[in-house]
């Protein structure tokens, strides 16, 4: 029995037998809390707890490194793109060939990586910025007018009853920071579990003034570097959330970087020259990123913590239409197309082998889980998170569950698309478009992962299947749908997946 749990037990029989009333009290809550926290972590060995940092990027495309993140197929690497710390990251780790962000844009992909919930189950399935900021949904709003079907207004913050990573990581023992990006709103960070951040931050902070840290690229460093030398010092594993602020518009680099990629082969002859410029200038972007990302885990290696700290890197959404890079992903931010969620993801830590690769689906909502199972936490107890834990696919032991599970996407919304829905199991991925009723979308991903081809009218039996499917989990979290616009504009036309591919 853990000795928190047994002491507080004796503490309260004695103050019983006492009769000390007001410290009875106090004791009560001890042991409530030590209850919480021996039940939390379950199993948890007596060896060293593992640090954790998550790195993300901010609307890096699924080719947005120099990586390969699909062996073997060229066009899943940026074929301009210089990134050789994220280069030696993947030789160090694994890289995940299909790894979806939770959501097509920011904000609710940023609360889903949070709580372990999708956005249908969190609500947040918007930017917050247009959303309300109470718990109640509305319907309509500027961008249903005329439409066919009135969306639901987005909650426009974390939910202070969702417990973030930060909150399940600090009763195990961890220290817990946030740097960079938040913009879940919900009062920020510290609201959230977490001791050190940078407050409730947006992309509005992320353009900074200084030329020399454009995007904060190297003072978030610094203060990610600060924190972890303070940790060391104490001998405290922490979690610590490095999120960049590139490389969303607008593109922020250093001025010698970008002369430096202006040299590069594939660049220096892009026409027009405007286009050469864009095109370089978010190249070096990335590698200031890259680099930045280098002297961070150079800390980490003088601190002698690196074989005892998991370090992911992943994106929080797909590509910017604006990036000039030549797409193979249907779609782009905001939407649930390949090209709006699929993401380039790499883990390095313990028991992972170096140079692998995994072609499971996982999602940024499994990550919650994951840091609770590796940091010696009970998963069991998490409640009401869709994300399950890959610590066996980081050890190299394959799951068949994991492989065979439901994965759950929901964009409702007319901002930039057309409100839709996804489910995705193995290679196949249904779509609904609520504007659509009573047609089906179907794609086999392992044969034409740009999505080009419909097969719903030949698969009507697994249409069937994965329409169920999406209906029992809608209802079962009591979903935000769109509903029925009573005055839609007769001139309205509809988006027709079946017509254009972008």
């Amino acid at each position: 029995m853990d000795s928190n749990f047994a002491q507080g037990i004796h503490a309260a029989e004695q103050t019983e037998k006492e009769g000390q009333k007001e410290a009875m009290k106090r004791v009560k809550l001890s042991y409530v809390f030590a209850f919480l926290t021996w039940g939390l972590l379950g199993s948890a060995t007596a060896a060293k707890q593992p640090n954790f940092i998550f790195i993300l990027a901010d609307d890096m495309p699924w080719y947005g490194t120099a990586v390969q993140m699909e062996e073997g197929v060229k066009v899943s690497a940026g074929q301009t793109r210089q990134t050789p710390v994220i280069d030696q990251l993947a030789k160090d780790g694994m890289i995940f060939s299909r790894a979806f962000a939770p959501a097509g844009m920011c904000a609710p992909s940023r609360c889903s990586i949070q709580t372990g919930m999708s956005a249908a189950r969190t609500r947040f399935s918007g930017n917050g910025n247009f959303g309300t900021t109470s718990r109640e949904v509305t319907y309509g709003g500027r961008r249903s007018k005329g439409k066919l079907v009135l969306e639901p207004q987005p909650i426009g913050s974390l939910d202070s009853k969702q417990d973030t990573i930060a909150e399940y990581l600090k009763p195990l023992g961890y220290a817990t920071a946030h740097v960079g990006k938040w913009h879940i709103y919900g009062g920020g960070p510290g609201k959230h579990g977490y001791d050190v951040h940078d407050g409730a931050t947006t992309n509005a902070e992320g353009n900074s003034k200084d030329p020399t840290d454009p995007k904060h690229i190297f003072s978030m460093t610094r203060k990610a570097i600060g924190f972890m030398e303070t940790q060391a010092k104490a001998g405290k594993p922490f979690y610590l959330q490095v999120s960049h602020y590139a490389e969303h518009n607008a593109v922020q680099c250093l001025p010698e970087t970008a002369a430096q990629c202006l040299k590069l082969k594939g660049i220096r002859d892009i026409e027009p020259n405007g286009l050469r410029k864009r095109v370089a200038e978010r190249t070096a972007m990335v590698l200031d990123m890259d680099r930045s990302i280098g002297t961070l885990l150079k800390k980490l290696d003088e601190l002698g913590l690196r074989d005892n700290t998991y370090v992911v890197f992943m994106s929080d959404n797909g590509h910017h239409r604006d990036t000039g890079a030549k797409k193979f992903l249907r779609g782009n931010k905001w939407w649930l197309w390949e090209g709006g969620i699929r993401v380039p993801m790499i883990v390095t830590g313990p028991g992972i082998t170096t140079g692998s690769r995994c072609d499971v689906n996982v999602v940024g909502y499994d990550f919650l889980p994951t840091f609770v199972d590796l940091a010696g936490g009970s998963v069991e107890k998490l409640r009401d998170i869709d994300g399950a834990t890959i610590t066996p696919l980081l050890k190299g032991k394959g799951d068949r569950e994991l492989a065979k599970r439901f994965l759950y996407f929901h964009y409702p919304h007319h901002r930039n698309t057309a409100p839709h829905s996804v489910v995705l199991q193995g290679d196949l991925k249904y779509f609904r478009f609520y504007e659509q009723p009573g047609s089906h979308y179907l794609y086999n991903l392992k044969y034409a992962i740009g999505e080009t081809e419909n097969i719903a009218a030949q698969n009507k039996t697994v249409v069937a299947r994965f329409a169920k499917e999406m209906d029992r989990y809608h209802t079962a979290i009591k979903a935000c749908l769109p509903k029925p616009n009573p005055d839609p504009d007769p001139k309205y036309k509809p988006y027709d997946p079946d017509k254009g591919w972008e």
